[in-house]
């Protein structure tokens, strides 16, 4: 992924999950981002919910930006 924004949603894995998730970026760092999970898989559900739905990142496991529809 060549430019990471804060604010955007990407498709990435998180450090410690195995499958891929939507995320929120809110930090970025040297070789890492921290996201705020939007949607997980089922299996990866109470891993999310102890982190509180924010997890690390690497760079390379951001892999593309996706547009989520918020519902009011």
């Amino acid at each position: 992924m060549n430019q990471i924004e804060i604010g955007q949603s990407y498709l990435c894995t998180p450090v410690g999950l195995k499958n891929t998730v939507v995320g929120t970026v809110e930090q970025i760092y040297t070789n890492t981002v921290v996201i705020t999970v939007e949607d997980c898989n089922k299996e990866d559900r109470a891993t999310v919910i102890e982190s509180q739905h924010r997890m690390l990142v690497k760079h390379g496991d951001v892999k593309e930006p996706v547009a989520v529809a918020l519902v009011s």
